[in-house]
């Protein structure tokens, strides 16, 4: 990348995957038997490894000057490594049998694994997909989070991602990798993270040497302008933890525009005008989210109106048969995705201001069973067995359907044709 090269903004619209159900997640960080580029060291203190080869994807650790790392590729501006050896995974645990808790099997095919991090915080995000393994591999199990995801230590052909700026190659022949647990930080110190996901914030530290590199860094740290950069991230990353609705960035844009407007510090200018683009996009995504909420309430506004109207007609709710296990609106669910095992469906209940699931119905693999003309039908479930899926905050009722019902629901929509996934 040549000097200066600035912030690529992309598609506003791109940021709005975030909110889709159907968002295809990318896979990052998967190697399988590629040779090494080599070994390489860390020259400055708190760099962040991240998950991805961009500033967007978020650190999953640090490492301080000194720390040994092993380079499997490049790209552009970013190195591929091999996980440092305080690096984190997370998988499902619904998707693996273990016994003792520190040791497991994965159950299932596609099981994807996703990028952990270790500073506290960043500890919740796991949106990067680094590789997804096969039924029977086996899992090295840290610890079990309350979300139900386990902590593992990454499967081999995983990899993590740091700038180039802040690494050199060791020459070949020099001393032997060195454990970079000692190098690990957790401080907060270092790079601001945002949500985005796709857009690369590229930097713009490219110097030829290590000498260069140390006085490139020293000349970043400096100046009033740097602490005035430092209070602007602080003010973006405060209103980045707010829900998307609630931020309000345009205030923050103004202030990244003076520093964009002067011409003292050429560093500063750049990277504010980098800021400006990349918080303009997002500022677009929580402009489209107000309106699609008040969209929304518009449209629930009109659809409560027309339950109270309907309720005046007097109609009622046939009689149940006792022996029915539950009711509920039989819909598809993207945790269980049609034509895959196991076969479970949500079974929802719309009488109340919000849907609700019920639980999951379960149709064996010999069932007679045609699902597809009961979906986004009020039924009922005889149930055969019933047992809690735990993994979860609330366990959930799942029942291995012996027979499906159709209802005539009261009141309300609930016979309507939604077929929506969690």
């Amino acid at each position: 990348m040549k000097e200066g090269t600035m912030l690529k903004q992309g598609n506003a619209w791109r940021y709005l995957v975030l909110f889709s159900v159907a968002t295809a997640i990318p896979v990052w960080g998967q190697v399988a038997d590629r040779p090494l580029l080599g070994q390489a060291e860390i020259v400055a203190n708190d760099v962040y490894i991240r998950s991805g080869p961009s500033l967007n994807h978020y650190p999953v650790c640090k490492l301080n000057a000194g720390a040994r790392v092993t380079v499997v590729a490049e790209s552009g501006e970013w190195y591929e490594l091999v996980p440092p050896a305080s690096v984190i995974s997370f998988i499902s645990g619904d998707y693996v049998d273990s016994s003792d808790g520190r040791s497991g099997v994965v159950n299932g095919n596609n099981v994807r694994v996703r990028a952990g991090s270790v500073l506290p915080e960043f500890a919740k995000l796991k949106y990067v997909v680094q590789t997804k393994l096969s039924k029977g591999v086996e899992v090295e199990i840290l610890t079990r989070d309350p979300d139900g995801f386990l902590r593992i230590k990454p499967p081999q052909g995983t990899t993590v991602w740091v700038n180039r700026s802040f690494v050199e190659m060791v020459p070949v022949g020099a001393a032997a990798i060195e454990p970079n647990t000692a190098n690990a930080s957790n401080s907060q110190a270092g790079e601001m993270v945002t949500e985005t996901r796709d857009d690369a914030v590229e930097q713009t530290l490219p110097p030829p040497s290590l000498d260069k590199r140390a006085a490139t860094l020293r000349e970043v740290r400096d100046g009033g302008l740097r602490d005035e950069l430092k209070r602007l991230d602080a003010l973006a990353s405060a209103e980045l933890a707010k829900t998307v609705a609630e931020r309000q960035l345009d205030p923050v844009i103004a202030k990244y525009r003076s520093l964009a407007n002067q011409d003292g510090d050429e560093f500063s200018k750049r990277y504010a005008e980098a800021r400006i683009a990349q918080l303009s996009g997002m500022a677009k995504v929580v402009r489209a989210v107000r309106t699609m909420r008040r969209l929304s309430d518009a449209a629930d506004s009109k659809r409560r109106e027309y339950l109270e109207a309907r309720a005046t007609i007097g109609s009622k709710l046939p009689p149940v048969p006792t022996e029915l296990d539950a009711q509920g609106e039989l819909r598809t669910s993207a945790l269980y995705p049609v034509g895959t095992l196991p076969r479970r469906y949500r079974l929802v209940d719309t009488s109340g201001p919000a849907d609700r699931t019920i639980g999951y119905v379960e149709i064996p693999v010999d069932s007679n069973i045609d699902v597809d003309r009961f979906l986004g039908s009020y039924v009922g479930i005889r149930a055969t067995a019933k047992r809690l899926q735990r993994g979860g905050v609330n366990p959930v009722p799942i029942y291995v359907a012996g027979d499906i019902v159709p209802l005539k629901p009261s009141g309300d929509d609930q016979s309507s044709d939604r077929r929506r996934g969690p």
